[in-house]
């Protein structure tokens, strides 16, 4: 009882505040198996022999350090088949051209066990895009990646992106989507170490986007897709909502919508993920972005710019997080974020100037920019860090109670038994808490993201050691995010 009670006050430092403590109840009732875990967009830097600037040896050292305690459990990654296996001039294949940093991403996901969710943005060129010389050459492609290389963490392939955007090449054309992925299907099931390993993640549309041609939002674009969902192995979209969209919970409701078109049996996870600058109602978050956009030198086009510049402050981390949880909540699998580093320009034209921002860093920064600066890890990464390492694939989300304060969001996990619970503080005041626990746990660590004067982070346990049996009492400071994890 001593032990208890010393570890008690432990993680609580209770003060006299705690009378006044929101109640939070997790159930051991599983609402969510099985998840396939959070991750983020990898991209295999297509452009970075057009910049003239190959990774050297120095810098994938430095990424995978990073992502070695990110600990991702999906990742997707897609290239541009002219800066890969395609020769624009001769429209001939060479599965060997500029294949070292795609080889690199991909080694390091099949040496940590981590999900790909693999494909092309576009075909070559518009005329190719329901060509069989294109298919073959494609498929081609992924059996040299799957087979000769022997990345069987490619798990998924994504024929093309967004398809339902008028800035694709299928321009909303669902039928013809859909012939593609069947065309793809064929010639996949023509190589054997294809046929019984590679499902597609589909629909790959954007929530909350609607095709002018079309009457179909994202549940229909779903909900058609389940018409082949022999060939699905994952239900994937993505998402760029706002910031008080996600705050307020009327993107849960929208996801929601969504997951219930997915057939029984399969997953749903956002391949791409980040918030969208500009709507009226951020009007703070829309400050932050518009005033670093102004003053960056990587942007000369500002306006238009595809970028999100809060991903320097400490507070993107926190709605990143709250993504996050609104997902494994509400019936989601996953979240694979948009950027794990600024490896694109828009539109993919290698123009260095108008850089795609949107990374946790820019690997480049000095080599390319002579910007050092830029590759230092932006604070987002924590908290993603955070997300990723202590709600890996095969976790349980569980059930939570009515939580009274709507300023507290909360998501709580099952791993081997081992409980994961994150909570993060929307308001800027401390709270006292009282979590009721599904189960006693051990040996347990606390791990916080908090803003701080020096701008320093870490992924280092706050305390660690902890133990209790049917309650935990604790605050959780302002504007924060706090992990407790047995993991």
């Amino acid at each position: 009882m001593k032990n208890l009670l010393l570890s008690l006050l432990l993680i609580a430092g209770l003060t006299s505040c705690t009378n006044n403590a929101t109640i939070i109840t997790i159930s051991p009732e599983v609402s969510n198996p099985d998840i396939i875990g959070n991750g983020a967009e990898w991209d295999p830097y297509c452009e970075a022999l057009q910049w003239g600037s190959p990774l050297t040896d120095q810098m994938w050292a430095t990424i995978f350090e990073r992502t070695d305690k990110m600990g991702m459990s999906i990742v997707r990654c897609m290239i541009n088949s002219p800066f890969r296996y395609y020769d624009k001039n001769t429209g001939t294949f060479n599965k060997e051209q500029n294949i070292e940093s795609l080889k690199r991403v991909l080694d390091y996901c099949q040496k940590n066990s981590i999900g790909v969710m693999y494909g092309e943005f576009n075909p070559p060129a518009s005329e190719l895009k329901k060509d069989p010389k294109w298919i073959k050459m494609s498929v081609e492609y992924l059996n040299y990646l799957v087979a000769d290389c022997g990345l069987t963490c490619i798990r998924y392939f994504i024929p093309t992106n967004e398809p339902d955007g008028n800035w694709s090449m299928y321009d909303g054309d669902y039928q013809m989507y859909r012939e593609i992925v069947e065309m793809f299907n064929k010639e996949i099931k023509s190589y054997p170490a294809l046929a019984s390993h590679i499902r597609f993640a589909a629909p790959d549309v954007v929530l909350g986007y609607k095709n002018p041609k079309y009457d179909m939002d994202n549940s229909a674009w779903v909900s058609r897709t389940s018409e082949i969902d022999s060939l699905v192995g994952v239900y994937e979209i993505h998402a760029y909502p706002g910031y008080k969209q996600v705050r307020s919970g009327e993107f849960a409701k929208m996801f929601r919508e969504v997951v219930q078109s997915v057939p029984k049996g399969k997953k749903l996870i956002l391949g791409e993920a980040g918030y969208k600058p500009g709507r009226e109602e951020d009007s703070i978050e829309n400050r932050s972005h518009f005033e670093r956009l102004q003053a960056t030198p990587l942007i000369e086009k500002k306006e238009g710019a595809d970028c999100n510049m809060r991903v320097y402050d400490f507070e993107y981390g926190l709605d990143m997080a709250l993504l996050a949880m609104e997902v494994l909540n509400n019936g989601g699998s996953g979240v694979a974020v948009w950027m794990l580093d600024d490896s694109h320009s828009v539109g993919d034209t290698g123009e260095p100037k108008n850089l795609k921002i949107w990374g946790m860093w820019n690997i480049l920064g000095e080599k390319v920019w002579n910007m050092k600066e830029e590759e230092s890890i932006r604070p987002w990464y924590y908290a993603w860090s955070l997300m990723c390492k202590y709600f890996p694939a095969g976790s349980n989300i569980l059930t939570l109670g009515e939580i009274s304060d709507k300023d507290l969001k909360v998501v709580a996990a099952l791993k081997d038994d081992k409980l994961t619970i994150a909570l993060l503080n929307l308001s800027a005041e401390k709270k006292a808490l009282h979590i009721n626990l599904p189960k006693a746990i051990q040996n347990a660590s606390i791990y916080t993201y908090i803003k701080n004067g020096g701008g320093e982070y870490s992924l280092e346990p706050e305390r660690s050691g902890i133990e209790a049996e049917k309650m935990i009492k604790t605050e959780i400071e302002g504007s924060s995010l706090l992990v407790v994890t047995e993991l």
